[in-house]
């Protein structure tokens, strides 16, 4: 004969799957969700210049970061659910392209709000998203103090070494892309970064050369997209 293996007889219920939260504490982490959302936000809005920033994506942040406050509040003391939430989590991809690779440590920053918020580590919360606003603004700054251009040079005919003497002068970095010899004409296209002072330097020197017909600086198609 057949035997049949014998389950126990208690249920799981309710209070065993899911923690057990006073409306206190669920205000309490979502109110400080939102107020570390909110540094994140003008954040991320500071330190984006007008053509990459993205209101959109803005907010989903703060959405997320509340989300995440909401399922960790769920899954808070239950291994069986976290793991479950893990699994799921992994199933997420990106499915854009990011502009800026500090997108990415924007989502990751949303998600450490909801961490510390569900766990109540106020002091965490606060003193982590004050220094990555921090090393965010600096970082930026010193990075806007130089910009990225592509510099496009015709006419008749060029002395090289004269244009890569003055863009090392002027310029932090420079490199040749392209270079373009014809019998009566040629174009040389150079990707360098210098402070927008020095940009006018580069553009007035060159453009005095002899046989130098025009100067052109354009922004990288990376920046403008």
């Amino acid at each position: 004969m057949l035997e049949f293996l014998e389950f126990p007889k208690e249920l799981i219920t309710e209070s065993e799957i899911l923690p057990n939260l006073s409306n206190a504490e669920v205000i309490s982490s979502i109110v400080f969700s939102l107020i570390l959302s909110v540094i994140m936000y003008l954040t991320f809005k500071k330190v984006h210049n007008k053509l990459a920033y993205d209101p959109n994506f803005n907010i989903m942040l703060v959405m997320l970061a509340v989300i995440s406050t909401i399922i960790m509040l769920l899954i808070r003391g239950n291994v069986a659910l976290s793991l479950g939430m893990l699994g799921s989590l992994s199933l997420v991809r990106f499915r854009t392209n990011i502009k800026d690779n500090r997108d990415i440590g924007f989502v990751f920053w949303a998600m450490f709000i909801g961490l510390v918020s569900a766990s109540h580590e106020y002091f965490l919360g606060v003193l982590g998203s004050l220094i990555l606003a921090l090393l965010l603004i600096i970082a930026d700054n010193r990075a806007s103090s130089s910009q990225n251009m592509l510099l496009v040079i015709r006419g008749r005919y060029a002395d090289i070494e004269a244009v890569d003497q003055t863009l090392y002068n002027h310029a932090s970095s420079y490199n040749l892309k392209a270079q373009n010899l014809l019998d009566d004409s040629f174009e040389l296209v150079y990707y360098f970064r210098a402070k927008p002072a020095n940009q006018d330097k580069i553009t007035t020197t060159i453009k005095g050369f002899e046989g130098v017909d025009t100067v052109n600086i354009l922004a990288p198609s990376a920046e403008m997209s």
